[in-house]
């Protein structure tokens, strides 16, 4: 018996030294993916380097479709870092910016795929970041709109809306990041019991944002949000210049206005009790493009990378809401077929927005 114990012990030590060296043998294999001193050529690379089926599972657009972005957001031809004095091509500081939103990949694993240093990948992230950023400011935008609104309205009241002048759908969310060394909390919301920062979006019944803002801080309610951003006086502004009655519809958090409406509270009578459940249906499009956010560009909601003041997370959830649009005039949204109110295309939408 105690033979059998030596002889059952040496086999279990053997098969954990040869479950190390398995181990260790496939790290040497992927050493190039993690090692920061992995050998690079500092090569510039072009979408041409990439085929169709790669560049739509890790940058979420075809080749043209990357050259279209890149036309209508004006990305130079030859990007040039200052502080460095690095040079980068145009396509190569586009198909950074994507691959980086698109993934949850550090940038020592970028340099393989890219063939440049770390620290290189980091500055054209950030200097697509600066260049996009302000293109984004203006483009997420209401008045983009106003022209729109109606139309908007009256197809979605065709449809069986309740409210005939909604147009769209106001909604706030978090994202969860880790505990900040400043503004703690600020930054703790006791509902989700977690520190996050919020943002607030309208999503017009197209499945297009229509205004994007964030990020504020964590405890920070929707209605103290929509009072700031002033979406309200806007509204009212495009009512009084087209003369239609247009408004949005929140969920309870909100205040009741002549713009802005919401569920019915207390105790409902059957009518209102209909009213709000149908209207919750439509209401799920603001859920969604929160979801299709998150899934095209997980870097946005990857707590670990959410480092308060260490990280440009504006800057990068505006410019990622603003390619969830390009995205959807490409490729449609979930509600193309659940509402049949189809996207502007993108020449359309370049239109709109330039």
């Amino acid at each position: 018996m105690r033979r059998f114990r030596r002889g059952g012990r040496l086999a279990i030590l053997q098969a954990i030294l040869a479950a190390i060296e398995r181990c260790w043998a496939d790290l040497q294999r992927a050493k190039r993916f993690w090692n920061y001193r992995c050998a690079v050529s500092n090569v510039s690379c072009t979408i041409d380097a990439f085929d169709d089926d790669w560049l739509r599972q890790h940058c979420r657009f075809l080749g043209w479709e990357i050259r279209e972005l890149m036309r209508i957001l004006k990305v130079p031809r030859i990007i040039r870092i200052e502080s460095s004095r690095r040079v980068f091509t145009g396509e190569e500081g586009m198909l950074v910016l994507l691959r980086r939103l698109a993934s949850l990949e550090n940038l020592h694993h970028l340099s393989a795929t890219f063939n440049r240093r770390s620290t290189g990948l980091s500055e054209l992230h950030n200097a697509m970041l600066d260049h996009v950023y302000p293109f984004a400011r203006r483009a997420l935008r209401l008045e983009v709109w106003a022209d729109e609104l109606p139309r908007l309205a009256k197809a979605l009241s065709l449809r069986g809306c309740p409210v005939p002048t909604c147009c769209g759908f106001i909604d706030g969310t978090l994202f969860k990041i880790r505990r900040p060394t400043e503004g703690e909390d600020a930054a703790y919301t006791g509902w989700k019991r977690m520190h996050a920062t919020k943002y607030q979006a309208v999503v017009l019944s197209n499945f297009m944002i229509a205004y994007y803002d964030g990020p504020h801080p964590g405890s920070s309610g929707d209605a103290n949000i929509l009072r700031r951003s002033c979406i309200e006086e806007r509204l009212r502004m495009i009512v009084e210049d087209n003369g239609a009655e247009v408004s949005l519809y929140g969920d309870g958090a909100y205040p009741l206005s002549d713009v802005v409406h919401r569920p019915h509270k207390g105790d409902l009578n059957a009518q209102q009790a209909a009213f709000n459940e149908n209207m919750s249906s439509y209401r799920q499009a603001v859920e969604w493009i929160f979801g299709k956010l998150e899934q095209l560009w997980p870097l946005v909601g990857d707590k670990t990378r959410r480092a308060v003041l260490l990280r440009q997370t504006g800057k990068e959830d505006l410019v990622a809401a603003l390619l969830t649009n390009f995205h959807t005039c490409l490729h449609g949204g979930v509600t193309t077929d659940y509402l049949g109110i189809a996207p502007p295309t993108l020449q359309e939408y370049e239109d709109m927005i330039s």
